[in-house]
């Protein structure tokens, strides 16, 4: 009875005499510890880099130039006479509507078109209407339309003349009709550096400017070329931008052609 009086005074309870006690403090700190090592793997995970999303073109789908029909003035008695039809083509494209948007480039079809006429005048009627050359014809009209529907963007922009929002770069006067790169967009990078002043595409030559060229010329390593206006970039500027086309012809289709 003394023994158990004793052991109530001070705070015990009966059977317990001997045992240790963990004080608030070893709780709080073990506590802490387990919350850090916690808030680390959370860090951890959070500081870990996303993988890059591999995009790649959809398709193929099919797109009509135009709504109506194309004439143009063939080489034949000369320039006298017309071929009319109504070109189409199979694509492949990260977005298959892009085709569509290109309508809102309010310079498109007038590219376009003039770009077709163009084609028409360097070949006669019979090298148009003979099966055995038929493609070759096919084949030039792809060559000249594919630029103009799928031209070379630089960064994320809707239209591919605006300016990049993250760098603000924008295409040179000169790309459309000197420029030759033709990569996939989401497969190459233009390394921008605003304080150095150089340009580099993928890894070709790295390029200095001083920043008043409204047209300076960058390569890819195959030689490839993209020209570029620095007068809208960011001072303080330095990373990668996407370059490169959103889609590709496959296939260029001229239907029936009408010859007189």
């Amino acid at each position: 009875m003394a023994e158990e009086q004793t052991n109530e005074a001070e705070g015990q309870e009966p059977g317990n005499q001997g045992a240790p006690q963990a004080s608030k403090g070893s709780f709080k700190l073990l506590g802490a510890v387990v919350g850090l090592i916690a808030l680390g793997s959370t860090l951890a995970i959070v500081a870990m880099p996303k993988k890059a999303v591999q995009k790649s073109f959809e398709g193929p789908a099919m797109h009509n130039f135009f709504e109506g029909d194309i004439v143009g003035n063939p080489l034949d008695d000369n320039f006298s006479r017309y071929l009319k039809f109504s070109p189409s083509c199979s694509y492949f494209a990260y977005d298959l509507a892009y085709p569509t948007s290109r309508l809102a480039d309010e310079h498109y079809e007038k590219s376009l078109r003039q770009a077709m006429i163009y084609t028409i005048s360097r070949f006669r009627i019979d090298e148009v209407m003979a099966a055995a050359s038929r493609e070759a014809f096919a084949a030039a009209l792809e060559e000249v339309a594919e630029p103009v529907l799928f031209p070379v963007h630089l960064g994320e922009t809707p239209n591919p003349y605006e300016p990049d929002p993250a760098s603000g770069l924008r295409l040179g006067d000169s790309q459309d009709l000197h420029g030759t790169f033709r990569g996939a967009f989401h497969e190459h990078l233009l390394k921008v550096d605003a304080r150095k002043k150089t340009l580099q595409l993928d890894g070709g030559p790295q390029v200095e400017f001083n920043g008043s060229e409204h047209d300076i010329l960058v390569e890819a390593e195959d030689g490839t070329k993209i020209y570029v206006n620095v007068t809208t970039l960011d001072d303080g500027f330095e990373g990668e931008v996407n370059v490169g086309v959103m889609g590709r012809i496959r296939r260029m289709f001229t239907g029936d052609i009408i010859a007189q």
